[in-house]
């Protein structure tokens, strides 16, 4: 029995029947494997546990990369282990000829993607990073004095020197290859290793406690003692410290020897990470990426384009200009000197740690910030931005009404491009107010640039949210919300991620570029599929384009459509109109069509209009934008389907702003009319002029466009006319059997607190 390991299995033999055979095992390997499956409460009929399909893929996929160091080429060598149980099994009469196939051809199978996790930057553990480290160095990992003089002589080693030898950041370059890829790769491997660390041996010691318990309860027929020596009716401290030093053994077996208490005294700084919570960094872009498939889900949705720093040592210089780490450097140079929220942040970021005796001293970030270069930068100031927000979030002049609030906030700005936002509006919506969805207005210059936030007065507060009429009361209402925004805003801008003048607030380049990095690391995507730059955006294709701009604000994707036909020349307007034309189903062709409003009309070409003309969706507004002109393009040359289309986008432009003025002054529990006037005369005058009347437009509006077309139905049902009212029904009754008429299209809103929607 192999006696040294607190799992009472027969390796010995296991490893003398193979060599009998003339394929010898690796002994590391197969001990790995052989307590690993046993401790995922594999059956032990035979002495041995007996794998299954199942326990093979949680062993090579997950058990192995998790507690395990082995070279690239020690790999083999745990699948050869793995094939040889299975065969023991078989010959031990659990396990007949076929099921041994089968089971084979799956670990052959899984063994491509055993390399796969083992060989991954994303996949490490401090344990298994350096017990790797120490085998390419050759260093007898089963030597605690060997194990130790390594480490302290690679303590010894200068902060960029330990960098490229922990290799987060080679890995993470070839990784992302791009120069457009996060500066926070590596940053963020590191922190799912520390994130990896933190976990692993706990659930190590679950695994044990839990075999051993069931030992002791329901021990299974035929299957002798796994757990040695485990303690019964000790008290529970004790208890978890038993198996925690069980899980320690066997992970230094599996690693190097002495390597976990190492790791967790005197070389703890070699290691950083291993509190009781995960990473700030970790928390922060996993809550962004969060929010992002939230939002859009799978979908092809990018970002828009922001102003990004136009280098990583222009990122690098703006984060060592900002106020609040040079702050916290202070405060880890002269703990003493700093306040206590100074303190506790410095704490959390890692700019201070608290030795075993209590004393403060300056931490692994306080080194990163004086040595490190832009990558690593990134991932300190991710890391401090996960901090502050928490901060902020626990702090009573900024708390959040609920969890992630913040992080929503500043996914809303990533929404604007970096362009200025109203502060009066932002908290309007975060005190969620009903604010017309398509108004459009700049932040409001009376407010001053410096000093105490003002609100603007009621007459200016109307013209920046576009609700008339709001009082003085209605301003009061919005302080409150308004003044917390504010208090988040210039508390970021602490960190360079945002800045304020009056009521303009936006992200600044550093933020957006910060931003960028936490979804793209989060996401693994390609970045032009998440939040491409610029350039990146102006190599996009028609079709990409539109599908992208098409949920953008009107403000971000006026600038970014305007630059992309700018860059094609005049080979531009062809394609876009295609591809704005282009059948879609559901909501998306209205959307798709609103992209007009944010072209210069009056840019496109004439030819470009005229060869529009025939386009069966796009017809009608090349005739109307050239009759803005003043010019006259043939009538016979607009398919009538063109300007169905062009009607149902006028009409329901008409009936959305009469429902906007209605909810916007109407009593507050007063229902719409059921046919708005305003609808009623804008479509007698479209069908005057329609061949076949009210009844046959319709028709048109709805084959024009289904979806739209509908809400102009549900009101057209009560038309005075009885044929067109009928018909208007005939196409509300097939819209609402149709599955569409619950289809929110794509994007959900963010969420948000509890609470019925203020009318104003």
């Amino acid at each position: 029995m192999n006696t040294a390991t607190p799992l009472l299995l027969d390796l010995d033999s296991f490893l003398a029947r193979a060599e009998e055979r003339g394929a010898p095992l690796d002994a590391r390997a197969a001990e790995a494997v052989l307590g690993l499956l046993a401790l995922g409460e594999a059956r032990r009929r035979t002495g041995l546990p007996e794998p299954t399909e199942e326990l093979a893929e949680e062993l090579l996929h997950i058990l192995l990369p998790l507690y395990v160091s082995a070279t690239e080429e020690e790999l083999p060598g745990f699948v050869a282990a793995l094939v040889a149980l299975v065969d023991h099994t078989h010959e031990a009469g659990r396990l007949n000829a076929k099921r041994q196939a089968k089971l084979v051809t799956r670990v052959h199978e899984l063994a491509e993607g055993f390399t796969q996790a083992m060989t991954s930057p994303r996949r490490l553990t401090w344990p298994r990073l350096y017990g790797n480290l120490l085998r390419a160095a050759g260093v007898d990992a089963t030597d605690p004095r060997a194990v130790r003089d390594w480490l302290e002589a690679f303590a010894a080693r200068p902060h960029a020197g330990r960098n490229a030898t922990l290799g987060f950041a080679s890995s993470a370059s070839s990784a992302s290859s791009s120069p457009n890829g996060p500066l926070a790769e590596a940053a963020y491997a590191e922190a799912l290793c520390a994130e990896r660390s933190r976990q692993a041996r706990p659930l190590l010691a679950a695994r044990l406690e839990a075999v051993a318990l069931a030992e002791q309860v329901r021990p299974r027929p035929g299957e002798g003692l796994l757990v040695a020596d485990a303690p019964v009716g000790k008290p529970d401290d004790e208890r978890d410290d038993w198996y925690g030093a069980q899980a320690a053994v066997l992970t230094d077996r599996w690693t190097a020897a002495g390597l976990d208490a190492l790791l967790r005294g005197p070389f703890a700084h070699l290691a950083p990470g291993g509190g009781s919570a995960p990473t700030p960094l970790l928390a922060l872009v996993e809550a962004m990426a969060g929010q992002h498939l939230e939002m859009n889900g799978d979908a092809f949705a990018p970002l828009p384009p922001a102003p990004l720093p136009a280098s990583p040592e222009e990122q690098a210089a703006l984060l060592r200009s900002a106020p609040l780490p040079q702050l916290l450097a202070q405060a880890a140079a002269d703990p003493q000197g700093a306040d206590e929220r100074t303190r506790e942040l410095a704490l959390a970021s890692g700019f201070l740690v608290r030795e075993q005796g209590g004393a403060l001293s300056a931490g692994p970030s306080a080194e990163a910030w004086r040595k490190g270069g832009p990558a690593e930068l990134t991932g300190l100031a991710l890391n401090l931005l996960g901090v502050l927000l928490t901060q902020l979030a626990e702090e009573e002049e900024t708390a959040e009404e609920y969890d992630g609030e913040h992080l929503i906030t500043l996914y809303f700005l990533c929404e604007q491009a970096g362009m200025t936002q109203s502060v009066a509006r932002m908290a309007a919506l975060d005190d969620m107010w009903s604010l017309p969805p398509g108004h459009e207005s700049d932040p409001d210059a009376s407010v001053p640039a410096t000093g105490d936030y003002e609100l603007p007065d009621p007459q200016a507060l109307s013209a920046v949210l576009g609700i008339p009429a709001l009082t003085a009361s209605d301003r009061t209402d919005l302080i409150p919300s308004a003044a917390r925004l504010v208090r988040l805003m210039d508390r970021l801008a602490a960190l360079g991620v945002t800045e304020r003048a009056g009521d303009a607030v936006s992200l600044t380049p550093l933020g957006s570029a910060l931003l960028r990095d936490s979804l793209l690391v989060g996401l693994e995507g390609d970045a032009a599929h998440v939040l491409p730059t610029r350039q990146q955006m102006l190599a996009w294709d028609a079709e990409r384009l539109v599908a992208a701009a098409q949920w953008w604000p009107k403000r971000a994707a006026r600038p970014a459509v305007g630059d992309w036909l700018a860059a094609q020349r005049t080979d531009g307007w062809t394609p876009l109109f295609a591809a704005i034309s282009v059948a879609r189903p559901e909501a998306e062709p209205a959307r798709r069509r609103a992209l007009l409003a944010a072209l210069d009309a009056m840019a496109v070409p004439d030819e470009a209009l005229y060869a529009l003309l025939a386009d069966p969706v796009l017809g009608g507004w090349a005739e109307h934008t050239l009759h803005a002109r003043g010019q006259a393009p043939d009538p016979s040359a607009v398919p009538l389907s063109a300007r169905a289309v062009y009607l149902v986008d006028a009409l329901e432009a008409v009936r959305s702003a009469a429902s906007l003025d209605h909810r916007m002054t109407a009593a507050r529990n007063e229902e719409e009319p059921e046919l708005f006037a305003e609808v009623h005369a804008a479509f007698d005058k479209a069908a005057a002029a329609w061949p076949g009347g009210g009844p046959a437009l319709v028709t048109a509006l709805t084959a024009a466009d289904p979806y739209t077309s509908a809400f102009l139905a549900e009101q057209l049902a009560h038309h005075p006319d009885r044929a067109t009212a009928e018909q208007a029904r005939r196409a509300w009754r097939a819209f609402q059997t149709s599955g569409t008429a619950r289809s929110p299209g794509r994007k959900k809103p963010a969420k948000r607190a509890g609470g019925k929607r203020k009318r104003r």
